[in-house]
């Protein structure tokens, strides 16, 4: 039995993935769609999505080809046992573009460890952490929270954005052209609240919310309670403090790497803006994008132009492919600045 999947993003190519069920229980047939500058490049770009892909079907423990891309080529040098043949079916050549089509036979059993590697070397966004402490204690200047959650992001592979930065750059709409990509804010709670057994004791609460830097938009939010004991009121409050985070910061970890495997599915949602436009020069790159990308939304004034667009590639890619005759100014994953 054949299962076809299209990749759901709405470029006006869209890439075949097409997932065979075997009649051996110990691999998986696949085929993906690379391309690159070289033929070398291309074969390389098949092979990585195709071992993304069946990551990710282990990730959401379902059958659904998931169109993942991982940081670069080099993970190849790790992970090329798992690939057991290949076959390549289709190759052409295209405006400097090498297209291939390949089959691969790519092996069931990847164990726990490769797997997780394989999981937190994808390409992913910079995350920022800024937690405000509430207590009737003195905390001021503790980073247990941030540090705590910091901590279960860095399990997922996420990056990580100096939290030391966040609080010096005051005007916060400036965080996405300093590279930050998610900026996680939120409240911990923390009140001493009794003995018990000779220990202190105290409870935490802690509401997080997670945006993206570059248009405000609310990824995920989501708010976790827990206790802690200790000899001391303050050593108990700090306990609680740190408890509550790791499991808030192991919650909005996964909803945060949901949303991005998704966008990475789908298409992501990535800003274009483009500076010091004439009129005549805002209707040329317009009309450029809107015959690259589906655009959601864009305005002009003042001679700055922005685009809200769907795109299955990042910035960088997204540069070099599209608008290398225009002066970089600043990006991020999901965020560009040119003129």
């Amino acid at each position: 039995m054949i299962f076809t999947l299209l990749s759901c993003s709405s470029q006006n190519k869209q890439e075949p993935y097409e997932y065979f069920s075997s009649q051996e229980n110990n691999y998986t047939e696949i085929i993906t769609e690379g391309k690159g500058t070289t033929l070398e490049d291309a074969e390389s770009n098949a092979r990585v999505q195709a071992l993304q892909n069946i990551v990710g079907m282990r990730v959401y423990n379902q059958t659904t080809v998931k169109n993942f891309k991982l940081v670069d080529k080099t993970i190849l040098t790790k992970t090329y046992g798992f690939i057991k043949g290949s076959q390549i079916i289709e190759q052409h050549y295209d405006n400097g573009i090498y297209i291939v089509k390949v089959k691969y036979k790519v092996s069931k059993g990847i164990g726990d460890d490769d797997f997780f590697y394989i999981l937190q070397q994808m390409k992913k966004p910079k995350i920022g952490v800024s937690i405000s402490l509430i207590s009737s204690y003195n905390l001021s200047g503790d980073k247990i929270a941030e540090v705590s959650i910091e901590s279960e992001l860095s399990k997922y592979g996420f990056n990580l954005f100096d939290s030391k930065r966040i609080t010096e750059i005051s005007d916060k709409t400036q965080l996405a052209n300093k590279g930050l990509d998610i900026l996680i804010t939120g409240n911990a709670y923390a009140e001493y609240s009794g003995e018990y057994y000779g220990l202190s004791t105290a409870r935490c609460k802690i509401d997080l919310k997670a945006y993206w830097t570059s248009t405000g938009k609310l990824i995920a939010s989501v708010t976790s309670e827990a206790g802690g004991s200790d000899v001391t009121k303050l050593n108990a409050i700090k306990t609680a403090i740190k408890k509550t985070s790791e499991i808030a910061g192991e919650k909005l970890a996964k909803e945060i790497l949901k949303t991005w495997m998704d966008y990475l599915a789908n298409g992501l949602p990535i800003q274009i803006v483009v500076l010091d436009l004439s009129s005549i020069e805002y209707q040329n790159i317009a009309n450029r994008i809107k015959s690259i990308f589906k655009v959601f939304s864009y305005n002009y004034s003042n001679g700055k132009a922005v685009f809200e667009i769907e795109s299955n590639k990042f910035t960088d890619e997204i540069y070099n492919l599209y608008f290398k005759d225009y002066k970089l100014i600043t990006q991020n994953i999901t965020y560009l600045v040119i003129k």
